[in-house]
């Protein structure tokens, strides 16, 4: 997610594509004040070309149609993206600060913020991307990898070495592999009405949000429509 991505700067309902209240139905005018156009209109992302979802620099491969070493990738094909409250600002973990993990033991990357409570957030679709990347034991440093290098000799301990050499001085250290996320936003794949998501694939028994994640106590149609 970068600044670029912005809800204030990257809008379908700005005007140039339709207006705020777009709907002929009022109920889901309402909720276009709370939910991104994304959440209904993408279902899917990569649903024909598959796409990155988890990159384990840990476990170097080969690839020999590209001859290259490269890191395992996990691809997916047609995923269901995540969902998060996103009020355009994000937490980053940046270089030379110790790692922060969540509740999970996965490392936030760039992580949406907002929640139920913040006016100024919605719920917006997200691609999650795993991967496994090395950290400093001693000063949890998030540690980058000389790339190139690797590409061409397959040597990650060297790649990550090296790295560390020219970003922070680093020379003689240990370290470790650590399970890592980041939130990329999702602007394309756009579908016209009639592939959107309907009520029940969100609202219905096995519908796709998790509402206690999301601060609700559960799914506010239920609530609404019980005696």
């Amino acid at each position: 997610l970068m600044g670029s991505d912005s809800p204030g700067r990257l809008s379908c309902a700005d005007g140039a594509c339709h207006p705020p209240a777009p709907h002929r139905q009022e109920i889901l005018n309402r909720h276009s004040g709370r939910v991104d156009c994304t959440v209904c209109h993408i279902p899917a992302f990569a649903r024909t070309d598959a796409t990155d979802m988890v990159r384990d620099w840990s476990q170097p491969a080969y690839d020999a149609e590209k001859d290259k070493h490269v890191p395992t990738f996990t691809m997916g094909t047609n995923v269901e993206p995540a969902f998060a409250w996103y009020n355009g600002t994000v937490r980053a973990q940046l270089p030379g600060t110790p790692v922060e993990f969540g509740a999970d033991g996965v490392v936030g990357m760039v992580v949406p913020q907002g929640s139920r409570e913040d006016p100024a957030a919605r719920l917006h679709a997200f691609k999650v991307h795993r991967g496994t990347m090395p950290v400093v034991r001693d000063s949890r440093w998030l540690l980058p990898i000389n790339v190139e290098a690797f590409f061409a000799g397959g040597d990650i301990d060297a790649a990550v070495r090296e790295a560390a050499h020219q970003f922070y001085g680093l020379e003689g250290f240990s370290y470790e592999w650590v399970p890592v996320r980041r939130f990329m936003g999702i602007f394309h794949a756009v579908r016209p009405a009639e592939n959107a998501l309907g009520c029940l694939d969100c609202h219905g028994p096995d519908g796709r949000l998790d509402w206690r994640g999301l601060g609700y106590d559960a799914d506010p149609l239920a609530a609404a429509l019980s005696p």
